[in-house]
């Protein structure tokens, strides 16, 4: 058994250090055993490491590499192949089986994301992951030089010489190669959380001293787009998995977990002495925004022909954003309607009138309930009918927030949320059983609900949340909803493509989401306005947030005079109504993750429009919505006449 070096080195290092308060001889050792798993993995996973493995994957596959590269590629080309895929049998073109192997090699490189939403797939080698990739710059540029060749391989194949599945083949490999042919280093602001300890309970590794050595290998990665913005994001994600109650959540001792804090401190203190730590921000070339947007969206399986632009899509983007506007004026006006309807006293016609003016008038639609309240004491002359209206927003139940540092999840928390997550699953149990899938039966019994962070997300099917900041309940459940289409996706173990993995989760927010809680809060007529009105008043921050995130990759001069990247991404949030600087902070920090926010509202674009075909072809006697895909196993987000026959296949045969 080998030698648990890295142990030993953490037992010299005292609890709350930082990398430069550390002994020389520490940060020495550190280093060392660094280089030491980094030379192997690089060895391992470089161009060279590539070469012999898909070598070795041509000339001698063992039966075990064969299934794996069949079920792995299966997976990939799965819309193209519904009826499973056999590189024996599919590919014909001896020159596109190595391109094949190549794409093969790339996704066996992400194995922690192989074990959280793929465990059936096994190593490159056939065999069961026993590593996880290492957080590391060497890495990236060695798959980005890998793509690059591989699309070349692929853009030398004539069409004359390809059979018609090899062509459709061919086409959707270029969405891989396209992923990460552009980048050499990781981006900072997305790196936080190495999130090994989400795969504690896989054993990826051999042993505790393996997954200290990862962590301690991948603190010495080189990162891309650095600037305060970016490095407070990197905070951002750090808090999420270095903390104590997390790494416990996950199985590990106590020891354990305070050897992996000790590794996240210095991690995060090294950091914060990046030679570009003061950089006030990045402006991004127009070559470095093409190749981000021709990323992202090959991520989201779209821009086939790279037409589209990031440019073209902010134009777009504020459609969205002024219809959301639109949409969030009607509900406050309808809010206004059930709360203060014709014939009560309250309030009259002439003055209902004047205050659905102010709300319909309102350019800033987080601000949306203050101006409900204001005109409402303006046109009465009193606070009676504003009265009401705060005490609706009081009654409607709060969890989260104002929790100390170590203080477990408070039983009145714990209970709201269990009761709105039963009644969840409940739901989608009555509306999408009897289908192909079971999807009520792959939403876990329960969410893990730890008490620091400031995220809720699903990983390896399990729904985690947050409760450090605090949460209005009904329109909490509204992203309990989202994470559990993503558990759903992920216990399925079924081949979720682009715009369908976020897309899909925030359109069931929007439509299956008020169909729920019409129901969830029948018998609270009074609170249901409210709940839907701060519901969507909650969703405008996902919309601010994808401004500023655009806004930042677009931005063409920071000079002195002007706001920092932190500041800049801010104001932008602000204008939508925002004051709360602990919201401002927040947002600016989701803002500069990279392009994460870029998935929602596109990737709900995206969704949308095939749901409004699928809806269209079908006719209007059953919802559409992306539970009901689930159910179905019809995960493609195509728009073809197979999936409209398949989809009706499956609502005819719904037991």
């Amino acid at each position: 058994m080998k030698s648990p070096i890295i142990e030993e080195i953490l037992n010299r290092v005292p609890e709350g250090a930082t990398w430069q308060s550390l002994a020389p001889e520490v940060r020495s050792d550190l280093e060392k055993r660094a280089q030491f798993i980094l030379e192997r993995d690089r060895h391992n996973w470089g161009v060279e490491g590539l070469r012999k493995k898909k070598t070795r994957l041509i000339s001698e596959p063992t039966p075990e590499m064969m299934e794996n590269m069949d079920r792995l590629l299966g997976d990939l080309f799965a819309s193209e192949t519904p009826n499973g895929f056999k590189m024996a049998w599919d590919v014909v073109k001896p020159d596109l089986k190595p391109l094949l192997v190549n794409l093969y090699l790339v996704l066996t490189n992400e194995r922690g994301f192989m074990l959280n939403n793929k465990p059936h797939f096994m190593g490159w080698d056939g065999l069961p992951v026993q590593e996880l990739k290492i957080l590391d710059h060497e890495n990236m540029a060695a798959m980005a030089a890998w793509l690059q060749e591989t699309e070349s391989g692929l853009v030398a194949l004539s069409d004359a010489s390809l059979t018609t599945l090899e062509k459709t083949l061919r086409d959707k490999a270029y969405f891989t190669t396209r992923r990460g042919k552009h980048f050499d280093r990781p981006a900072v602001g997305e790196c936080g959380a190495i999130m090994y300890s989400s795969l504690y309970g896989k054993r990826p590794f051999a042993n505790d001293a393996d997954l200290l050595d990862a962590y301690n290998a991948s603190m010495f990665a080189e990162f891309r787009e650095v600037n305060v913005g970016t490095l407070d994001s990197f905070m951002f994600n750090h808090e999420g998995e270095f903390n104590m109650a997390w790494l416990k959540s996950q199985g590990m001792s106590e020891q354990l977990a305070l050897n992996v804090l000790k590794l996240g401190r210095i991690f995060l203190t090294r950091l914060q002495d990046h030679p570009e730590k003061n950089k006030r921000c990045t402006i991004y070339t127009p070559q470095q925004r093409a190749a981000i947007w021709d990323a992202f969206t090959a991520c989201q399986l779209t821009n086939a022909d790279g037409s589209e632009t990031m440019e073209a899509y902010a134009k777009l983007f504020e459609q969205f954003a002024a219809k959301q506007l639109t949409s969030i004026r009607d509900i406050s006006c309808t809010a206004l309607e059930q709360t203060f309807p014709d014939g009560t006293g309250e309030l009259t016609p002439l003055q209902k009138a004047q205050v659905t003016v102010k709300l319909q008038q309102e350019t800033q639609p987080a601000r949306i309930l203050e101006t409900m309240i204001s005109a409402l004491d303006q046109a009465t002359g009193g606070t009676t009918a504003s009265q009401k209206v705060k005490a609706a927003m009081s009654a409607l139940p709060m969890v989260g927030g104002n929790y100390a540092a170590g203080e477990p999840v408070r039983e009145e928390d714990r209970r709201l949320i269990h009761a709105m997550w039963d009644k969840l699953r409940q739901f989608i149990k009555r509306e999408y059983s009897g289908y192909r899938v079971d999807i009520a039966s792959l939403i876990p019994e329960r969410p893990i609900i730890v008490t620091t962070g400031q995220g809720q997300f699903a990983v390896g099917g399990k729904v985690n949340l947050s409760l450090a900041m605090p949460r209005n309940l009904a329109s909490f459940s509204s992203t309990l909803m989202h994470e559990m289409k993503h558990a759903i996706d992920q216990n399925s173990q079924a081949s979720v493509e682009g715009a369908a993995w976020e897309g899909a989760a925030t359109a069931v927010e929007r439509q299956v989401w008020p169909i729920f809680i019409q129901e969830a809060m029948a018998d609270q007529p009074t609170l249901l306005p409210f709940a839907r009105l701060k519901t969507e008043m909650d969703n405008v921050r996902i919309t601010a947030t994808t401004d500023a995130t655009l806004k930042i990759f677009l931005r063409e001069h920071c000079w002195d005079e002007e706001p920092d990247t932190i500041q800049f991404a801010e104001n932008i949030v602000a204008s939508y109504g925002y004051s709360d600087p602990n919201i401002l902070k927040l947002r600016s920090r989701r803002a500069h993750r990279s392009w994460q926010y870029l998935e929602y509202a596109y990737g709900l674009l995206v969704y949308e429009d095939l749901i409004a075909y699928l809806q269209s072809e079908i006719g209007g006697a059953h919802r559409v919505d992306g539970f009901l895909l689930q159910a179905c196993g019809i995960q493609s987000q195509n728009k073809d006449q197979a999936m409209v026959n398949n989809l009706r296949s499956c609502i005819r045969n719904r037991k």
